[in-house]
């Protein structure tokens, strides 16, 4: 048995309300490693965390449930997608917002999206087929290896696009230095500056 089969319905929702209040608050998506580990622990000894989930399981267990559960499904949440989407943020940036982006105004998504990295096929306005990926800078590794799999497997060229976070412009020499990868693994990248969606009602502070 899974630990989240372990926790009533209702606890695990108060849990993950209450993580990802603290986790927007604390603004997770740039916080250092460091940092995060010093939030683990204060999760643990928190009675709205911690202290209702070791009633399930060890603290020990309870941090892994944490790490590997909710916060590792942090992001996709916060962009509506995963198994925590309905405690995440609705609306936003969206995959066709992403596909347009890349391909221009007037492509269409064809069949699902993926996962891990998201990704999609598409067709641009002249009907030429294209493998898209997104993520944020953090993902790049993982995304180009998807876009170049993608680019091989379907035959199509492959484009990678980085989510800013709000508020924020991939510097320079940085952006550079992402165009001369893709460049060299034959992929086109793209930036794009992130709206977040509102957070859902699931997402009040219990």
């Amino acid at each position: 048995m899974t630990r989240d089969l372990l926790l009533p319905d209702a606890l695990r929702a108060d849990v993950v309300r209450a993580l990802y209040a603290d986790a927007n608050q604390l603004g997770w998506a740039s916080l250092g490693p460091q940092a995060k580990t010093v939030a683990f622990n204060r999760w643990i000894d928190d009675p709205r965390v911690g202290g209702r989930l070791t009633s399930y399981m060890s603290p020990e267990q309870a941090r892994l449930w944490i790490k590997d559960g909710p916060m590792k499904e942090y992001a996709r949440a916060m962009r509506g997608s995963g198994r925590f989407a309905d405690f995440g943020r609705q609306g936003g940036t969206s995959p066709q917002d992403i596909v347009n982006r890349a391909l221009g105004d007037g492509a269409q998504i064809e069949g699902k999206i993926g996962t891990k990295p998201p990704h999609c096929l598409a067709a641009a306005g002249d009907g030429t087929k294209a493998y898209v990926t997104w993520g944020d800078a953090s993902s790049l590794k993982h995304l180009l290896w998807a876009a170049v799999r993608g680019s091989i497997e379907h035959d199509a060229p492959g484009h990678v696009v980085v989510l800013e976070p709000p508020g924020t412009v991939t510097p320079s020499a940085t952006a550079e230095q992402q165009k001369a990868v893709t460049d060299r693994c034959g992929l086109s990248l793209h930036h794009l500056r992130e709206l977040l969606g509102t957070m859902t009602p699931e997402t009040d502070e219990p």
